[in-house]
């Protein structure tokens, strides 16, 4: 009787880890699978036949349809560039240069997966509507207050997060995974 019950704690406890172990990483995706830049993730293989089974769920978790490698690579930033979770109630500058790419969008998201509002509409800039100097970086206000330039405006508190989509972009092949460009810097200015 005493074998029978370790072998069922045994199994219990195995069948538990797995299933944990599984849950974490299709929520959390594999840390080896991905692209780090900054603070900015991304996953470049979860559009292509190269994508784990992993990346697959997590894809289908979210509700997402990944881009392949020919149409786009989206980023994600939960921290600022000191490793800070962003939060609401912060102002952010973020700053650099673009890798290229046909067209890019900036967006922020609830952890649910909810759009940011500001007054009614959703945060976000493009690479259609925002204000660019010759050589000079891209510059970007998050604030609750109004800045100069490309500007939108935070409100609420909690965390966040920060979405970089690179459409028709070479960064997420094979090619240009090994030495990959800076992408944009967030860095916290204050909070309230």
């Amino acid at each position: 009787m005493r074998l029978i019950l370790a072998v069922i704690l045994v199994f219990g406890l195995a069948a538990g880890i797995g299933l944990g172990a599984t849950w974490w990483t299709v929520a959390h995706g594999m840390p080896v699978a991905r692209l780090a830049i900054g603070p900015w993730r991304a996953e470049p293989d979860a559009g292509t036949l190269a994508a784990d089974p992993y990346e697959r769920a997590g894809a289908a978790r979210r509700g997402e349809a990944p881009l392949a490698y020919g149409d786009g690579l989206p980023f994600t930033a939960e921290t600022d560039d000191s490793g800070r979770p962003l939060d609401l109630a912060c102002d952010y500058a973020l700053e650099g240069r673009l890798p290229n790419a046909r067209l890019w969008s900036l967006a922020a998201f609830l952890p649910t997966g909810e759009p940011v509002q500001s007054q009614g509409e959703p945060i976000g800039l493009n690479s259609a509507n925002v204000v660019r100097m010759d050589d000079a970086p891209l510059r970007v206000a998050l604030s609750r207050e109004a800045r100069p330039g490309n500007w939108q405006q935070l409100s609420g508190a909690g965390p966040f997060v920060l979405r970089l989509t690179l459409y028709d972009t070479t960064i997420g092949t094979p090619l240009d995974r090994a030495d990959p460009d800076v992408l944009l810097a967030i860095r916290r200015e204050g909070c309230r």
